[in-house]
């Protein structure tokens, strides 16, 4: 059976393994959306960010939601909240996403959005909030799904280590990796090096880009909350894959780095010729 994946805009693919499709880190809020991405007590302007593409509408089948992390709503907007509640089908995400997701609702107001409350509140889910810790694996009609380590940011900034990457199994089928919103960082490095060790071929990496930073953001302003170009090319060079798929590159405001320079990283290094960087709404046969 076949396998395609479907892009949707940053972190959003559809992800179809013969007869099971996957939707990671749904995001289909409106184009001009604003955002604060930051805790409560810190300053809008530090963490602000805006959306600035349609997204393409979400596939009629959903098997399962694969969320990489709950609390920044490029990654899980009230959209993709709204679309959570709505399909009656499990949330693989990190563990205390799935804490926070499990749990009822309380104090909703009327509007459309308080319906379905905030990016990193509860959405009442109940057991359809599947939480993995790093190394963790569930089931869904025969795909396997690991999570994989990610760190989102430097040290010294809020839920950096409540993210996750997913390796996607099943039998007949490429093996995929997902990375998640994360940087290269020692211990990400470490589960490359023990993919190789166990003798685990990666077919097709999905690689989350965009040099994330908050200039705004006192003292860590200039660091890396996800991987830039020449992270990520280093990344996926650790991984040797069969194919790479940068998403996550362009669309927001908080992404730092043009994506002609991703393009240019990858097309000047050794991977260029087995990576795919595919537009909006683009389908591509795995």
């Amino acid at each position: 059976m076949s396998t395609t994946l479907r892009y949707h805009g940053t972190a959003t693919i559809a992800l179809t393994l013969g007869d099971v499709t996957l939707l990671t880190d749904p995001a289909f809020d409106p184009s001009g959306t604003e955002y604060d991405f930051g805790p409560w007590y810190t300053p809008s302007s530090w963490f602000y960010s805006k959306k600035t593409y349609e997204t393409p509408q979400p596939p009629e089948q959903i098997d399962a939601f694969l969320v990489s992390h709950d609390h920044h709503a490029d990654n899980l907007d009230y959209a993709g909240r709204r679309l959570l509640a709505a399909r009656k089908a499990p949330v693989v995400c990190p563990a205390p996403a799935a804490r926070r997701l499990a749990r009822p609702i309380t104090g909703a107001g009327n509007g459309a959005d308080d319906a379905v409350g905030q990016p990193g509140g509860r959405l009442g889910l109940g057991e359809r909030a599947v939480g993995l810790a790093v190394g963790g694996n569930t089931t869904v009609a025969g795909v396997t799904v690991t999570a994989t380590p990610a760190r989102h940011g430097p040290p010294g900034t809020p839920r950096i280590d409540e993210v996750v990457g997913f390796l996607v199994e099943a039998p007949g089928q490429p093996t995929i990796w997902i990375s998640g919103d994360t940087v290269l960082y020692p211990r990400l490095r470490e589960a490359i090096g023990g993919l190789r060790d166990a003798g685990k071929r990666i077919d097709v990496a999905v690689i989350h880009c965009g040099a994330v930073n908050f200039p705004k953001l006192p003292v860590l302003g200039k660091r890396l909350f996800t991987c830039d170009a020449a992270q990520a090319v280093e990344t996926c060079r650790l991984l040797d894959p069969g194919m790479v798929v940068p998403i996550h590159r362009s669309g927001w405001a908080h992404f730092r780095q043009p994506e002609a320079e991703l393009r240019a990283a990858f097309g000047e290094s050794e991977l260029g010729k087995k990576t795919r960087f595919l537009e909006l709404g683009e389908t591509l046969a795995l």
